[in-house]
């Protein structure tokens, strides 16, 4: 886990550790904040006096609760819990992660999950997201979303002076609130939201006029699919599970949203539980955005655990002055007011140390962080703006603006003179066909990536970021990416290559630039950051070798297929 971690105890018997609050719900009622003074690590943490510590409460997965009448009552505790502490936690926001139900199509469950949320109705600002059983048909952007529109659309909160505004699918909205002497922003995505920062018609359009409108607002993000768990491969998504493939994955959605804007400094999600026992339904990290700066990244989802999630919260506390150094500190704790318990395990309690006033001004000065003289809290005119150097982004995919340069063929043991340059799907495999036990490897290059010109990466330039987008067909144990040492052309063959592609340092870099591990069928985004670098600093681009991972084959989308191979690439160069 890629956070600073406070542990308030140890893990006992090999499963998680739950310390219960000294006082029970009713006492919780009159100290609030005060009760989690017991736990190590927590409660030592002191706000300044003319800023006190506020709280942000994440509701994560709902919908196990709300499948069974006997099951309600944990999100009922949840709700009014909320209610009941707004003053003695100083809960300024709350935020649902989404499958708010099971059964999109559900009305029943619909309405419960509406008559629970009426506990805090009018009592605080929250942001509503929406997640994939939110659809009337699970994992279907395409199907109907009138039950979620109904109950948790727009219709719901408009009037309240908080809400910002609405995608034009009302499945995505923004929000504004007072916290610790700030103005927030907060982005409620749809799951996995589809589109690009430059089309305003999609989510994703959508969201960067927001964000573009609030360029120095403390911003926060919920989306429902965006960091999984899964044990060896914690980290943002690379794939979509939308049915069709139509959608962003959380690592699209960094590099397309979360990195370019630098005020967004948090994000939150739910949906994956895949870690299994104690660390099941929870990671967190901090990455660096185009700027430099972190964002915090947070994943909470207990519908694993019994009783569909025991009614546990998340509840992120703000405290200013309260880190070490003099800094802000932002307390993570996991509590379950049904049991009226906390989790105390390393990815349940901990926190980070930041500087708010660096990042935003100070919380005295005005909405964008002036003073009355016009300048920030530094003493500058707020213009932080590198005037030698320029970031652009090129994309380079067969057919889009005219580019032809992708090169992609895969080599087969079992047929080593095959010519597969114009096949519409590469296989990685180490078992093909099946029971045979032979390999199969995919080739893949972009020509003219780097080079003179608008529409090439010059030498010598600053890559910040570098993706390759794929469309998976056929789900698989995924590949390690070598970079070739050798040309090669699309039509050669497991023969002509000297049986296959070998990573010795020779023919392929011995060392794998990425590995994806598994893969699942829709969109996969692979980080080749590394690889475009290499190239642009001088090494000859040869493209990449698919070494296979394991016998379960993966199969995706070549440049002569409908979905050909995207190369995506973020860099600075000096201003002319």
């Amino acid at each position: 886990m890629q956070v600073d971690e406070t542990r308030g105890s140890e893990e006992t018997s090999g499963s998680r550790r739950h310390d219960a609050v000294v006082t029970r719900r009713d006492t919780l009622k009159l100290s609030g904040a005060l009760g989690v003074a017991a736990l190590g690590g927590f409660g030592t943490s002191v706000a300044s006096a003319a800023t006190p510590a506020w709280t942000l409460v994440v509701v994560p997965d709902t919908q196990k609760y709300v499948r069974r009448s006997s099951l309600v009552s944990y999100a009922r505790d949840q709700t009014e819990w909320i209610a009941d502490n707004l003053e003695t936690e100083n809960i300024a926001f709350v935020t649902h992660e989404g499958d708010w139900v099971d059964d999109g199509s559900s009305r029943t469950e619909w309405r419960r999950m509406h008559r629970v949320w009426n506990a805090i109705e009018g009592k605080v600002p929250y942001a509503a997201a929406v997640g994939d059983h939110d659809y009337a048909v699970e994992e279907d952007r395409g199907s109907s979303t009138a039950n979620y529109r109904r109950f948790f659309g727009e219709r719901r909160y408009r009037d309240y002076s908080w809400f910002g505004g609405s995608a034009p699918n009302d499945l995505s909205h923004y929000q504004r609130f007072s916290a610790g002497g700030y103005e927030f922003l907060h982005l409620d995505l749809e799951w996995e939201a589809p589109g690009d920062p430059d089309d305003p018609d999609t989510p994703v359009g959508w969201a960067q006029r927001v964000l573009d409108a609030h360029p120095d607002t403390p911003t926060i993000v919920t989306t429902h699919s965006y960091l999984w768990d899964k044990s060896g491969r914690e980290g943002r998504t690379t794939f979509v599970e939308e049915n069709s493939g139509d959608g962003n994955s959380g690592q699209q959605l960094f590099r397309k949203l979360v990195a370019p804007n630098p005020q967004v400094f948090m994000v939150l999600c739910g949906n994956f539980h895949e870690a299994r026992g104690t660390d099941d339904g929870e990671w967190a990290q901090i990455s660096q955005n185009d700027a430099g700066l972190d964002v915090y990244e947070l994943l909470a989802c207990y519908q694993d655990y019994p009783k569909g999630g025991e009614g546990w919260l998340r509840l992120l506390r703000f405290v200013p002055d309260g880190g070490s150094g003099g800094r802000d500190r932002i307390e993570v704790r996991t509590y379950s007011p049904a049991l009226d318990e906390f989790q105390t395990d390393g990815r349940s309690q901990f926190q980070f140390d930041l500087r708010f006033a660096d990042r935003f001004g100070a919380s005295s000065a005005d909405e964008d962080g002036r003073d009355d003289d016009g300048d920030t809290a530094d003493g500058s005119d707020g213009d932080d703006t590198d005037e030698s150097a320029e970031t652009r982004t090129l994309t380079f995919q067969t057919g889009r603006g005219g580019y032809d340069g992708t090169v992609d063929t895969y080599l087969q043991e079992d047929r080593p003179a095959a010519d597969n340059g114009t096949a519409s799907t590469l296989v990685v495999d180490t078992n093909d066909p099946h029971g045979t036990g032979r390999a199969a490897q995919a080739l893949l290059r972009f020509d003219g990536v780097v080079g003179d010109g608008d529409d090439r990466v010059p030498r010598g330039a600053t890559v910040r970021s570098a993706s390759l987008t794929l469309r998976t067909v056929d789900r698989g144990d995924g590949a390690a990416l070598h970079r070739l040492l050798v040309d090669w052309r699309d039509s050669d063959s497991w023969n002509s290559l000297g049986e296959g592609v070998q990573a010795d340092g020779d023919q392929a870099v011995g060392e794998a630039d990425v590995t994806t591990g598994r893969v699942a069928a829709g969109t996969t985004t692979v980080d080749v950051t590394a690889s475009v670098r290499s190239w642009v600093t001088g090494e000859p681009n040869h493209g990449w070798a698919f070494l296979p991972s394991g016998g379960n084959g993966w199969d995706f989308v070549s440049s002569e297929g409908s979905t050909p191979p995207e190369l995506t690439v973020t860099f600075d160069v000096a201003s002319a």
